[in-house]
Parts: structure tokens; C-alpha cells; sequence
């Protein structure tokens, strides 16, 4: 349930356990605003979950580890604690995760007309 107080902070890590998600693999959305999404995804290792989005995408690894491979090729090894972003439009997918792979997915704001540029790629934060 969101806070009715829009200062008030969201715990994720209580709502991936809330989720089930420590156990299991799916997607919850756990907080909606206008500009902005918040997800907790698990895959207990499935592979090539792969999109293209039309909101920016930034990944907060919570558990495991694997790949993130983006059209252009660009391949970025992750693991828990790594921070990555995805801009809109640009299709990528989760290859080589662990069995308990877990992230937060975090879609902010509107896409720019057209999506992703062709220069744009999916960027490590850490």
C-alpha cells in the first residue's frame, strides 16, 4: 500500500519479501505516480526477460548476478548492489542470471519523440 504522505519513504526491500518474490519469480508493481513506476522483478534464473520501454529504466540490482546485453551489443556484467540505466526505447535483456536474481526496476518519466537516440546505450551507474 503507498503512504498517503508523499514525503513519507517506501521501504522496497519489505515489499519484495511482502511479494514473494524472495522465493519465486514475477513482477510487482509496488508505487505509481505520473513520471513514475517502481517494480520488484525475480526470475529464479530464467533468462532473456528483454524489452524496450518507453520510459527510461534504472536498475537496482537487489540479489544475484548476469549480464545485461543491449542491441548494440554492448554487454555489462552486474551483480548485487549495481546501479544500471536504460534509456527509452532501447531494447535490452537479462542473460546469465542466477538462480536468486532480483531487481528493482525503476521507469521514470515521459520518452522523448522517437524513443532512445541510436547513440544512447545502457549505462553502469556504479
Amino acid at each position: 500500500m503507498l503512504p498517503t504522505d508523499p514525503g513519507q519513504p517506501r521501504n522496497l526491500t519489505a515489499d519484495a519479501e511482502l511479494a514473494g518474490l524472495t522465493k519465486g519469480h514475477g513482477i510487482t508493481q509496488v508505487l505509481t505516480r505520473s513520471h513514475l513506476a517502481v517494480t520488484i522483478r525475480g526470475t529464479d534464473g530464467l533468462e532473456a526477460i528483454a524489452e524496450g520501454t518507453e520510459a527510461d529504466i534504472v536498475y537496482v540490482i537487489i540479489s544475484g548476478y548476469g549480464v545485461l546485453r543491449c542491441r548494440d551489443g554492448a554487454r555489462i556484467e552486474f551483480t548485487a548492489g549495481d546501479v544500471m540505466m536504460v534509456p527509452a526505447g532501447a531494447w535490452h535483456q537479462f542473460e546469465e542470471v542466477s538462480p536468486k536474481f532480483r531487481t528493482w526496476r525503476i521507469m521514470v518519466g515521459k520518452p522523448a519523440e522517437g524513443g532512445a537516440a541510436e547513440s544512447e546505450r545502457a549505462l553502469p551507474l556504479t
